[in-house]
């Protein structure tokens, strides 16, 4: 009997996914009660000839977008229950244990985990994936590394949104719980996550890509609170520099108020942690980022207004 089908996603991965699939080949559960199926999507790196040797099946899915190219996986499982993990994560031995305990207790529930930082974690990482005394922060949604799901609850919500560029894990959540089952976020599901962004062009490149996801929905957006800050920080951007070319003295306020929306991002991610800066240097990256966030989340919202 096969527990779990591993699903993972992959896209020129050849630099981490024989990590990933090391560490769950090297995982304290009977082998042979759950499979391992890769489903490429087009890479044009030794992506596939790793997972070939690593993995039970590699599939390969050149179409689509990775909401399609998860479901392709999933068509295909013939565990029990469905593990979704990102080619550039890797889970210590005893992951599938958990997981195990945690589905035996709620049938009807689907789970995810958070991103551990990697042993060389940039400062990038450091200051956007901050850790409290807790431990790392818990995102409130599934995020696509670490997710786990009896299939049948899976197949019942229709699986991953296949249009959308970015966010399908999220929006995965939204439907699990409207269609009446539980979605459980717990550190016992968490992944060292090895493919963070670790320099500021790759992080302002990742936020404009995610921004696209707005281009689908723009009534569904208005219950993003990121989305309205990103519209609130675009807005506030371009009247700050209309005023500057006009060289109006309300300019100063324009740019008080823009300096003032990111810094809201901030302190929300502090808060998350139960635990403030540890020191100035800290606090002014992490606010840094948010800036970069932002910025990046504007610039694709406009590349979307303008397309």
């Amino acid at each position: 009997m096969i527990i779990f089908t591993i699903v993972i996603p992959c896209f020129n991965e050849a630099e981490h996914i024989g990590k990933c699939l090391s560490s769950l080949n090297n995982q304290n559960f009977p082998r042979n009660q759950f499979e391992i199926i890769v489903v490429d999507n087009g890479s044009e790196d030794a992506s596939v000839e790793i997972s070939k040797s690593l993995a039970d099946r590699t599939i390969e899915h050149p179409d689509g977008r990775v909401g399609a190219v998860r479901n392709k996986g999933a068509s295909e499982a013939k565990g029990q229950n469905l593990v979704f993990i990102d080619a550039d994560c890797t889970l210590d031995n005893d992951w599938l244990n958990r997981a195990l305990k945690l589905l035996s207790r709620n049938e009807n529930t689907a789970f995810g985990g958070g991103c551990l930082l990697p042993p060389d974690a940039s400062w990038i990482e450091r200051c956007w994936l901050l850790e409290g005394r807790d431990g790392n922060t818990i995102p409130k949604e599934l995020i696509g590394c670490s997710i786990v799901s009896p299939r049948k609850i899976f197949k019942d919500i229709g699986g991953f949104d296949e249009f959308m560029s970015s966010g399908e894990d999220s929006e995965l959540s939204t439907r699990f719980r409207s269609a009446g089952y539980e979605v459980n976020m717990t550190r016992s599901l968490n992944v060292t996550h090895w493919g963070n962004a670790k320099n500021q062009f790759d992080f302002f490149k990742r936020q404009v890509w995610h921004a696209e996801q707005y281009k689908k929905n723009w009534r569904s957006n208005i219950k993003d609170p990121v989305f309205l800050l990103a519209f609130v920080f675009c807005s506030l951007t371009l009247a700050t520099l209309v005023l500057l070319l006009l060289g109006s003295t309300k300019t100063v306020f324009g740019a008080l108020f823009l300096a003032a929306v990111p810094s809201a991002l901030t302190v929300k991610r502090y808060f998350r942690t139960n635990q403030g800066p540890q020191n100035i240097k800290e606090a002014l990256c992490a606010y840094y980022l948010d800036v970069l966030y932002l910025t990046g989340r504007a610039y694709g919202l406009l590349r979307i207004a303008f397309a």
